[in-house]
């Protein structure tokens, strides 16, 4: 999966944007997978996630190849949630934008104003 994952690596980007670094840490599809496996036997968690009302952020890179409407569900069940979506990340919004990504993170964190651009 890792080799896999190094052949596109780049094509989670925004377009033009410079080549990603490549990491070693193991990648999620397995994971994915075996989380999935057993989601016809448990409840569905997304009623009892529109009731919780905790402060949530969700970001979304402007480029991210996963489509809006995935993002907008996030937003429709987390009922405290503020969506920000940041301009020249794609997929991983941590390597495309990591200045972004710290100052909306913390900022969140520290329950200050989200910064704006």
């Amino acid at each position: 999966m890792h080799e896999v994952a190094l052949q596109g690596k780049d094509s989670t980007s925004c377009k033009g944007a410079p080549p990603s670094t490549a990491h070693n840490n193991p990648q999620g599809f397995y994971s994915n997978q075996m989380t999935r496996k057993d989601f016809e036997q448990i409840p569905d968690p997304r009623p009892s996630l529109r009731t919780a009302h905790v402060p949530s952020l969700i970001m979304r890179g402007e480029c991210d190849f996963i489509k809006p409407v995935v993002t907008a569900e996030y937003q429709r069940i987390l009922p405290d949630s503020k969506l920000v979506t940041v301009k020249g990340a794609g997929h991983s919004i941590s390597g495309g934008q990591p200045r972004r990504y710290t100052a909306l993170l913390r900022a969140f964190l520290l329950g200050e104003p989200l910064p704006v651009g």
